[in-house]
């Protein structure tokens, strides 16, 4: 899973917040162009990286899924303009079935939607029925913990929607959701996730 951001020169960057941590002119990036931040190193020593990078390397990695969360910019232009250029970015690479695409912004989810109709898109917010997401052709909600019920796995799961939780990492949590039907578990602990639908899968068979 990556989060992304656009330049004003419309590169596509990746990074959790607005602005990089490290920069000590602590520019926004939707507000600069490329050359302004290119140069910035990461707190391991690396260069930001960019999405093209990532979905050239993503290549060579056949069996990898890509989770796209488009942040969500100032201004309806600019994401707009996000939305647009990853859309045209990974079909350009022949990446289509390979991306899952997640949002805060419903429109933003709205747009890849239409644009990508069959693709998964997941909205991230949590103030919307599934019902909802459904009719506006967004065909996953990924809901945090603490707003996803029963009553949204189970309409999701009626409408034939994916429902993902995060982000969950202890062991008695991600059970939870595991005998509630989720279909995906965010978690920065995958080992312990795997292991756990192991042991869930043989112990029902």
């Amino acid at each position: 899973e990556i989060d992304v951001w656009i330049t004003k020169d419309d590169v596509v960057v990746i990074n959790h917040n607005s602005t990089i941590p490290i920069d000590p002119k602590k520019q926004t990036i939707q507000n600069v162009n490329y050359a302004d931040i290119q140069d910035v190193k990461l707190s391991n020593g690396e260069p930001l990286p960019t999405l093209q990078q990532f979905l050239t390397q993503m290549k060579e990695e056949p069996n990898m899924k890509l989770v796209l969360e488009i942040k969500s910019h100032s201004g309806a232009e600019n994401n707009n303009r996000v939305v647009d250029k990853c859309i045209e970015m990974v079909k350009a690479e022949g990446l289509v079935d390979r991306v899952i695409w997640i949002a805060f912004s419903y429109d933003n989810c709205k747009r890849i939607a239409a644009a990508l109709p069959t693709s998964m898109v997941q909205y991230l917010n949590g103030d919307k029925a599934p019902a909802q997401c459904y009719a506006d052709g967004i065909m996953g909600i990924d809901y945090s913990s603490g707003k996803l019920t029963d009553a949204h796995i189970e309409e999701a799961h009626k409408l034939g929607m994916a429902v993902n939780v995060w982000t969950i990492n202890d062991a008695a949590t991600m059970l939870k959701y595991i005998s509630k039907g989720v279909d995906f578990i965010t978690t920065n602990d995958p080992d312990v996730c795997k292991d756990l639908l192991k042991k869930q899968y043989v112990t029902e068979n």
